[in-house]
């Protein structure tokens, strides 16, 4: 094989011009967008959380500053002297109304309530838990913080901040996995300040604060004044979140209908960083459906507890564009330099493509079925000389293989003829000695042949039990056998699936169900009709039925009932079980296959039962399916209704 090498071609013509704009274009273009613009725009938000957190604290102070001084003012003291719990609740509900509080609350020196200003007082209703009541009661000086309010103390002070409070969780992606459906508690922005007499002694506590969940004030005033509102590409440029752990109880940021994205979660990686390490994240991160520049920073309560996170976060969407817009700029400098480029290859392409030409025409073909066909390995370049070889082998190799995989093949069907054959052999020659064993062993056990003792009884039940699932098994095996030899034949006729098939099955496995005290509540119509081959549909209600036992928990039901959908009827068998999980209802049709739980390896099966009762179904021309419920598992299968049947509506 004679040529240069391709490699050597192409490359000589183009490594100094490549190179040399590719090394410039790549350094100015790393330090116009990493350093300059994307570094410039986190640094931003970094600047914008210190202003939330500003805004944050003000909004705690202000609380803070409308309870101290309540809490100094002569009338409330005065009442709490005199006990004027009415004058207190009217006193106190003007004020929490004029300051814009959620909450406004008066104890008495040992933190038991003396009245609230929207709900009255309740006997045994005891504040000292309070961390920021039982902080004013030991230090006898006013405090503020952000505290969870449990959902029963949110109700003494109005049920419609518990409604408030109430928030559903959101599947959110990238979040942790969590079992948290809801959360009932809010947090809150809450103070308290101490109350003395004219001697100086402490005669109650004044707490109040501003629930978070839902009130949209801290985070609108930011975005707001930090981003005026602005948008880009209807896509709101900066966001403000207060969360509840990693849950959003205070956003601006969107849904995906354009809501507030109330519910929906933190991210993963920024969950452990905040919540789990106590350390402030500043990075980008996926804020919902969107990638952000962002910060975090946990908020602790009074008692130096991480609760929750503030947020705040710039659409990176502006600056990748700005990126994007740069680097356009570059390849427009680079234009005329391209030019020649592609001049160049347009001229080197003309020579190597005469030759791919015969490597494109082998390879189809080669895909055609000519398996064994090669190509010349006259090329004047070398790379190409070696394809050559190599497709060659290829082809040969594949030649090979498809005379080898032919002769397994057929090995593979003479083997599966006689693995079906063995099937029906072994099932069909045990099924004769399994008849006669049966009948002999209940005659013995029916006291046909002589009285047995209670012993003996005993051992031959559990003898007559092993024999019925054995003869179960045969038959099953005898069915498994027919379908692998495709002689499933289906003779249709005109059938009550009630009386001639549901209703036999239910009767013959009665007693199974008898001693489990599982009831059987069959619902289907009385004339409920369908064209089906009635000795397999028999097979497929036993199946169902029976299974419907084993599997069912004692003490539950099955149910059997109907429905006609487009012109079949469809029949739910249903028991009272451990819901199968999603991942595994594959498995449930699929031969010699069981699930893998507790309760299938205390009950014997074959795994063959569902993968029988599914082949004959579908040769009806219908399908079955499994249905988890709440508290047990639906099998379901639709089949041809029959026309002459005047049997309507849902069971």
């Amino acid at each position: 094989m004679v040529g240069r090498s391709l490699k050597t071609k192409l490359v000589l013509s183009f490594l100094a011009v490549i190179f040399i704009l590719s090394f410039l274009t790549a350094m100015l273009g790393f330090y116009l967008i990493d350093k300059d613009i994307l570094y410039k725009a986190q640094g931003k938000v970094q600047s914008d959380l210190n202003f939330a957190r500003e805004v944050y604290r003000q909004q705690t102070r202000v609380v803070g500053d409308v309870v101290r001084l309540t809490a100094a003012k002569l009338t409330l003291r005065e009442a709490i002297l005199t006990g004027d719990n009415d004058a207190l609740t009217r006193r106190l509900d003007e004020i929490r109304k004029a300051e814009k509080l959620d909450v406004l609350t008066l104890t008495d020196a040992q933190g038991v309530v003396l009245t609230r200003s929207r709900n009255p007082a309740v006997a045994g209703d005891d504040q000292k838990g309070d961390p920021v009541v039982a902080h004013v009661l030991s230090e006898q000086q006013p405090t503020v913080g952000t505290a969870i309010v449990s959902a029963a103390e949110l109700r003494k002070e109005g049920t419609d901040l518990a409604q408030q409070a109430y928030i559903r969780v959101v599947p959110t992606p990238k979040a942790k996995p969590t079992g948290e459906v809801e959360l009932t508690s809010g947090m809150m922005i809450k103070a308290a300040a101490p109350i003395f007499d004219q001697d100086g002694r402490l005669i109650g506590v004044l707490y109040g604060g501003n629930l978070l969940n839902r009130n949209y004030a801290i985070v609108d005033k930011v975005k707001r004044i930090v981003y005026q509102d602005a948008t880009y590409k209807g896509k709101d440029i900066g966001t403000v979140t207060i969360f509840q752990k990693d849950v959003r109880i205070s956003t601006n940021v969107k849904n995906g209908n354009g809501g507030r994205a109330i519910g929906t979660r933190v991210s993963a990686e920024v969950c452990d960083r905040v919540l789990g390490e106590g350390r402030m994240w500043c990075d980008r991160a996926f804020v919902v459906n969107d990638w952000y520049k962002t910060c975090y920073e946990p908020i602790r309560d009074i008692d130096g507890q991480i609760i929750g996170m503030l947020y705040i976060g710039t659409l990176e969407l502006p600056f990748n564009d700005l990126a994007r817009n740069t680097m356009l700029v570059f390849l427009a400098i680079i234009g005329a330099a391209t030019a020649v480029a592609v001049t160049l290859s347009y001229i080197l392409a003309g020579r190597v493509s005469q030759p791919l030409m015969h490597f494109r025409d082998a390879t189809a073909k080669l895909s055609a079925g000519e398996l064994g066909h090669t190509i010349e390995t006259s090329f004047d370049v070398h790379e190409l000389n070696e394809l050559a070889v190599s497709f060659n082998a290829m082809s040969q190799q594949l030649e090979e293989r498809d005379a080898r995989l032919t002769l397994s093949n057929e090995r593979l069907a003479d083997l599966n003829k006689r693995y079906i054959d063995l099937i029906g052999f072994v099932a069909h020659e045990l099924r004769g000695i399994l008849a006669s064993a049966v009948l002999n062993v209940y005659a013995v056990r029916d006291g046909l042949l002589g009285l047995i003792n209670f012993k003996q009884q005993k051992a031959i039940d559990s003898v007559a039990r092993n024999l019925d699932y054995l003869t179960a098994v045969v038959g099953k095996f005898l069915n498994l056998g027919r379908i692998e030899k495709g002689e499933l034949n289906i003779h249709k006729s005109r059938i009550d699936m009630n009386a001639d098939v549901f209703g036999a099955s239910i009767g013959a496995l009665r007693l199974l169900a008898t001693r489990k005290r599982i009831t059987i509540n069959n619902h289907l119509p009385p004339e409920l009709k369908v064209n089906a081959d009635p000795d397999l549909m028999q097979i497929v209600a036993n199946n169902l039925i029976g299974n419907a036992i084993k599997y069912g928990t004692e003490n539950g039901c099955v149910t059997v009932k109907s429905h006609e959908v487009n012109g079949h009827v469809e029949i739910e068998v249903y028991n009272d079980a451990v819901p199968i999980p999603p991942e595994q209802t594959d498995k449930l049709f699929v031969r010699f296959s069981r699930l893998d739980n507790e309760q299938t390896k205390r009950v014997k099966g074959t795994g063959l039962g569902l993968y029988i009762t599914k082949q004959i179904i579908e040769g009806h021309g219908g399908a079955i399916r499994v249905e988890p419920r709440e508290k047990g598992n639906a099998f379901i299968f639709s089949i041809d209704k029959d026309l002459q049947s005047d049997t309507t509506g849902e069971n």
